[in-house]
């Protein structure tokens, strides 16, 4: 009978054994992260109420995916009742994962803000829950609000709860759309001020690159106001997602739609454990959500 083949690497291993062993230090590689906790025990309580939720921010900060998850939740409960519409005038992505979505039949700024005037009636009169995708060049709310200074007022009289979801980078310029806001008034209860991670540079502290976002006057006056922090986690799935074009609950269960291959395992379990974070993230506001 043959020897079985002794490979060149176990030689080499073998060869090793008299060497000297060296203790490894990874102090630097097991140092816990920050601690990211969402301002969240003063959160004004919406439980069982009407709400509207409108996703604001500059443009790739995240709106559409925050919407997409808060549908995706709606869809996986018997009782969901929500409107979904997106108002971007250029970009309308939301519409290629949810058809049914509703949004106006312009790109026209001023027809859009009175599409939006009107979709808000329809909320008030049947007190139902909405979310909105207000794209990043979008002017409709702030011309509504501008010619509306009781907005806020009118819709929680009506029943119905507005709840701002501003979708921040680390780019400083992203507090624009939060100031504008508070110029024209429009300061609900319930504001979220999302610290997307899903932007920011994965080699550095997460506190670091939003410190100076976070040191800008109106993101203070916000949370001064009652404003809640909401760290938003990085999807590590969200390319493969994008690419495909699907709902987070179809990559979860492999409900591909013209039998089109799914993800795969290791993005599927990225996925579950970003849903299983999400989920974490909001713990502290879910009366928030329809």
């Amino acid at each position: 009978m043959s020897k079985p083949h002794k490979s060149p690497v176990a030689t080499l291993l073998a060869d090793d054994d008299d060497l000297p062993v060296a203790n490894l230090d990874l102090s630097h590689a097991m140092t816990s992260a920050p601690t990211l906790a969402s301002t969240t025990t003063t959160a004004v309580n919406l439980t069982s109420t009407a709400k509207v939720l409108l996703a604001l921010g500059q443009g790739g900060t995240g709106k559409t995916t925050l919407l997409r998850w808060i549908a995706d939740r709606m869809t996986t409960r018997e009782d969901g009742d929500m409107m979904l519409a997106t108002v971007d005038p250029i970009n309308r992505e939301l519409l290629q994962y949810y058809p049914a979505a509703l949004s106006p039949q312009t790109q026209d700024p001023a027809k859009i803000a009175e599409w939006l005037e009107k979709a808000l009636v329809a909320l008030m009169r049947r007190k139902q829950s909405a979310a909105i995708d207000f794209g990043g060049g979008d002017t409709s709310l702030q011309r509504l609000v501008t010619e509306v200074p009781d907005l806020h007022a009118m819709l929680v009289g009506a029943g119905v709860h507005p709840v701002c979801f501003y979708m921040l980078s680390p780019r400083e310029t992203d507090i624009t759309p939060l100031a504008l806001m508070q110029q024209a008034g429009f300061r609900p209860e319930a504001t979220a001020l999302m610290l997307n991670l899903g932007r920011a540079d994965l080699t550095r502290d997460p506190e670091l690159e939003f410190r100076q976002l976070r040191r800008q006057p109106a993101y203070r006056a916000a949370l001064d106001a009652g404003a809640v922090e909401i760290w938003m986690p990085r999807l590590y799935a969200a390319k493969p997602i994008e690419d495909r074009r699907i709902t987070f609950q179809q990559a979860l269960t492999g409900q591909m739609p013209d039998g089109r291959p799914g993800l795969g395992p290791f993005d599927r379990s990225r996925l579950h454990h970003w849903l299983k974070a999400m989920d974490e993230a909001f713990a502290g506001v879910t009366s928030w959500l329809p």
